[in-house]
């Protein structure tokens, strides 16, 4: 009877540990976000808090390229990722036989064509070259761009995976052999003074609002998946932790900071 009394005691306390573990990994759910430039882990910090308070650890990691994170995220290493918009996304599933998925829109990058000599289209000269970005996802933005400011046409009136082979019509003879990666955008604007870029790569040659922007991409039904996103896996896209990532990054203070702080960059997406 003793013994039985013993082993019934010990049964108890091991229950009871275990009980205690099951609510520590509860109130100590970690999410892990990759982000690679600003604005992103600012909102992450803005709403970290507000997470901690839902039972979450919000685990930010940065870089500084965009392959690593998307790795992380396809190997299980990250929760979720905010660097790209959908197109890259769908690019890097294809390339990378992966199941990433975007689960919530952020905001619209001011995406557009910076010039340090002109302040018009039409002072363009023939055969004058544009810096553009190097990657097959925004060398079509990039195109898709001059193709609204009526500077190009494209065969069957193409509007996705535009490539410098898909041109119809160039009347100024416009030159896009200067590609280089999109880091390096701004080091190689300050050299040719005409470039096409995001207004993050802008912002470190001391350039906000309109300043020596000559063209601003026009939002329509193609530009609409550029927006840049919260993007999870196919696995975790349901789960509790990215439902509540997703409603704190929807949440009134977050498009209110896009607003106040990042307005001359970018247009909330939600």
């Amino acid at each position: 009877m003793r013994r039985n009394l013993l082993a019934l005691l010990l049964f108890a306390v091991i229950l009871t540990l275990a009980g205690c573990k099951s609510a520590e990994t509860k109130d100590n759910k970690e999410i892990n976000v990759g982000v690679a430039f600003y604005p992103m882990k600012d909102i992450l910090l803005l709403i970290e808090e507000d997470l901690k308070a839902e039972g979450y650890t919000l685990n930010i990691h940065e870089f500084s390229e965009y392959q690593t994170p998307n790795n992380l995220l396809k190997n299980k290493e990250l929760d979720a990722n905010m660097i790209q918009h959908d197109y890259f996304l769908q690019a890097f599933n294809n390339s990378n036989n992966s199941d990433l998925v975007t689960v919530q829109p952020i905001y619209h990058a001011t995406f557009a064509l910076y010039s340090k000599d002109y302040t018009a289209l039409e002072e363009i000269p023939e055969g004058a070259s544009i810096t553009i970005p190097d990657d097959a996802t925004n060398i079509s933005r990039a195109l898709h761009l001059l193709g609204q400011a009526g500077l190009l046409t494209f065969k069957d009136n193409k509007t996705v995976g535009i490539t410098v082979e898909d041109i119809d019509s160039n009347p100024k003879n416009l030159q896009f052999e200067d590609r280089v990666p999109l880091t390096s955008l701004a080091q190689r604007y300050s050299e040719t003074g005409l470039a096409i870029m995001y207004p993050t790569y802008a912002k470190s040659l001391e350039l906000t609002g309109d300043e020596q922007r000559l063209y601003v991409e026009k939002q329509d039904d193609v530009t609409e998946g550029y927006a840049i996103s919260l993007v999870a896996r196919s696995d975790n896209k349901e789960s509790a932790a990215i439902k509540a990532l997703i409603s704190h990054i929807k949440s009134d203070k977050v498009r209110q900071f896009l607003i106040d702080e990042y307005s001359w960059a970018s247009n909330p997406a939600f």
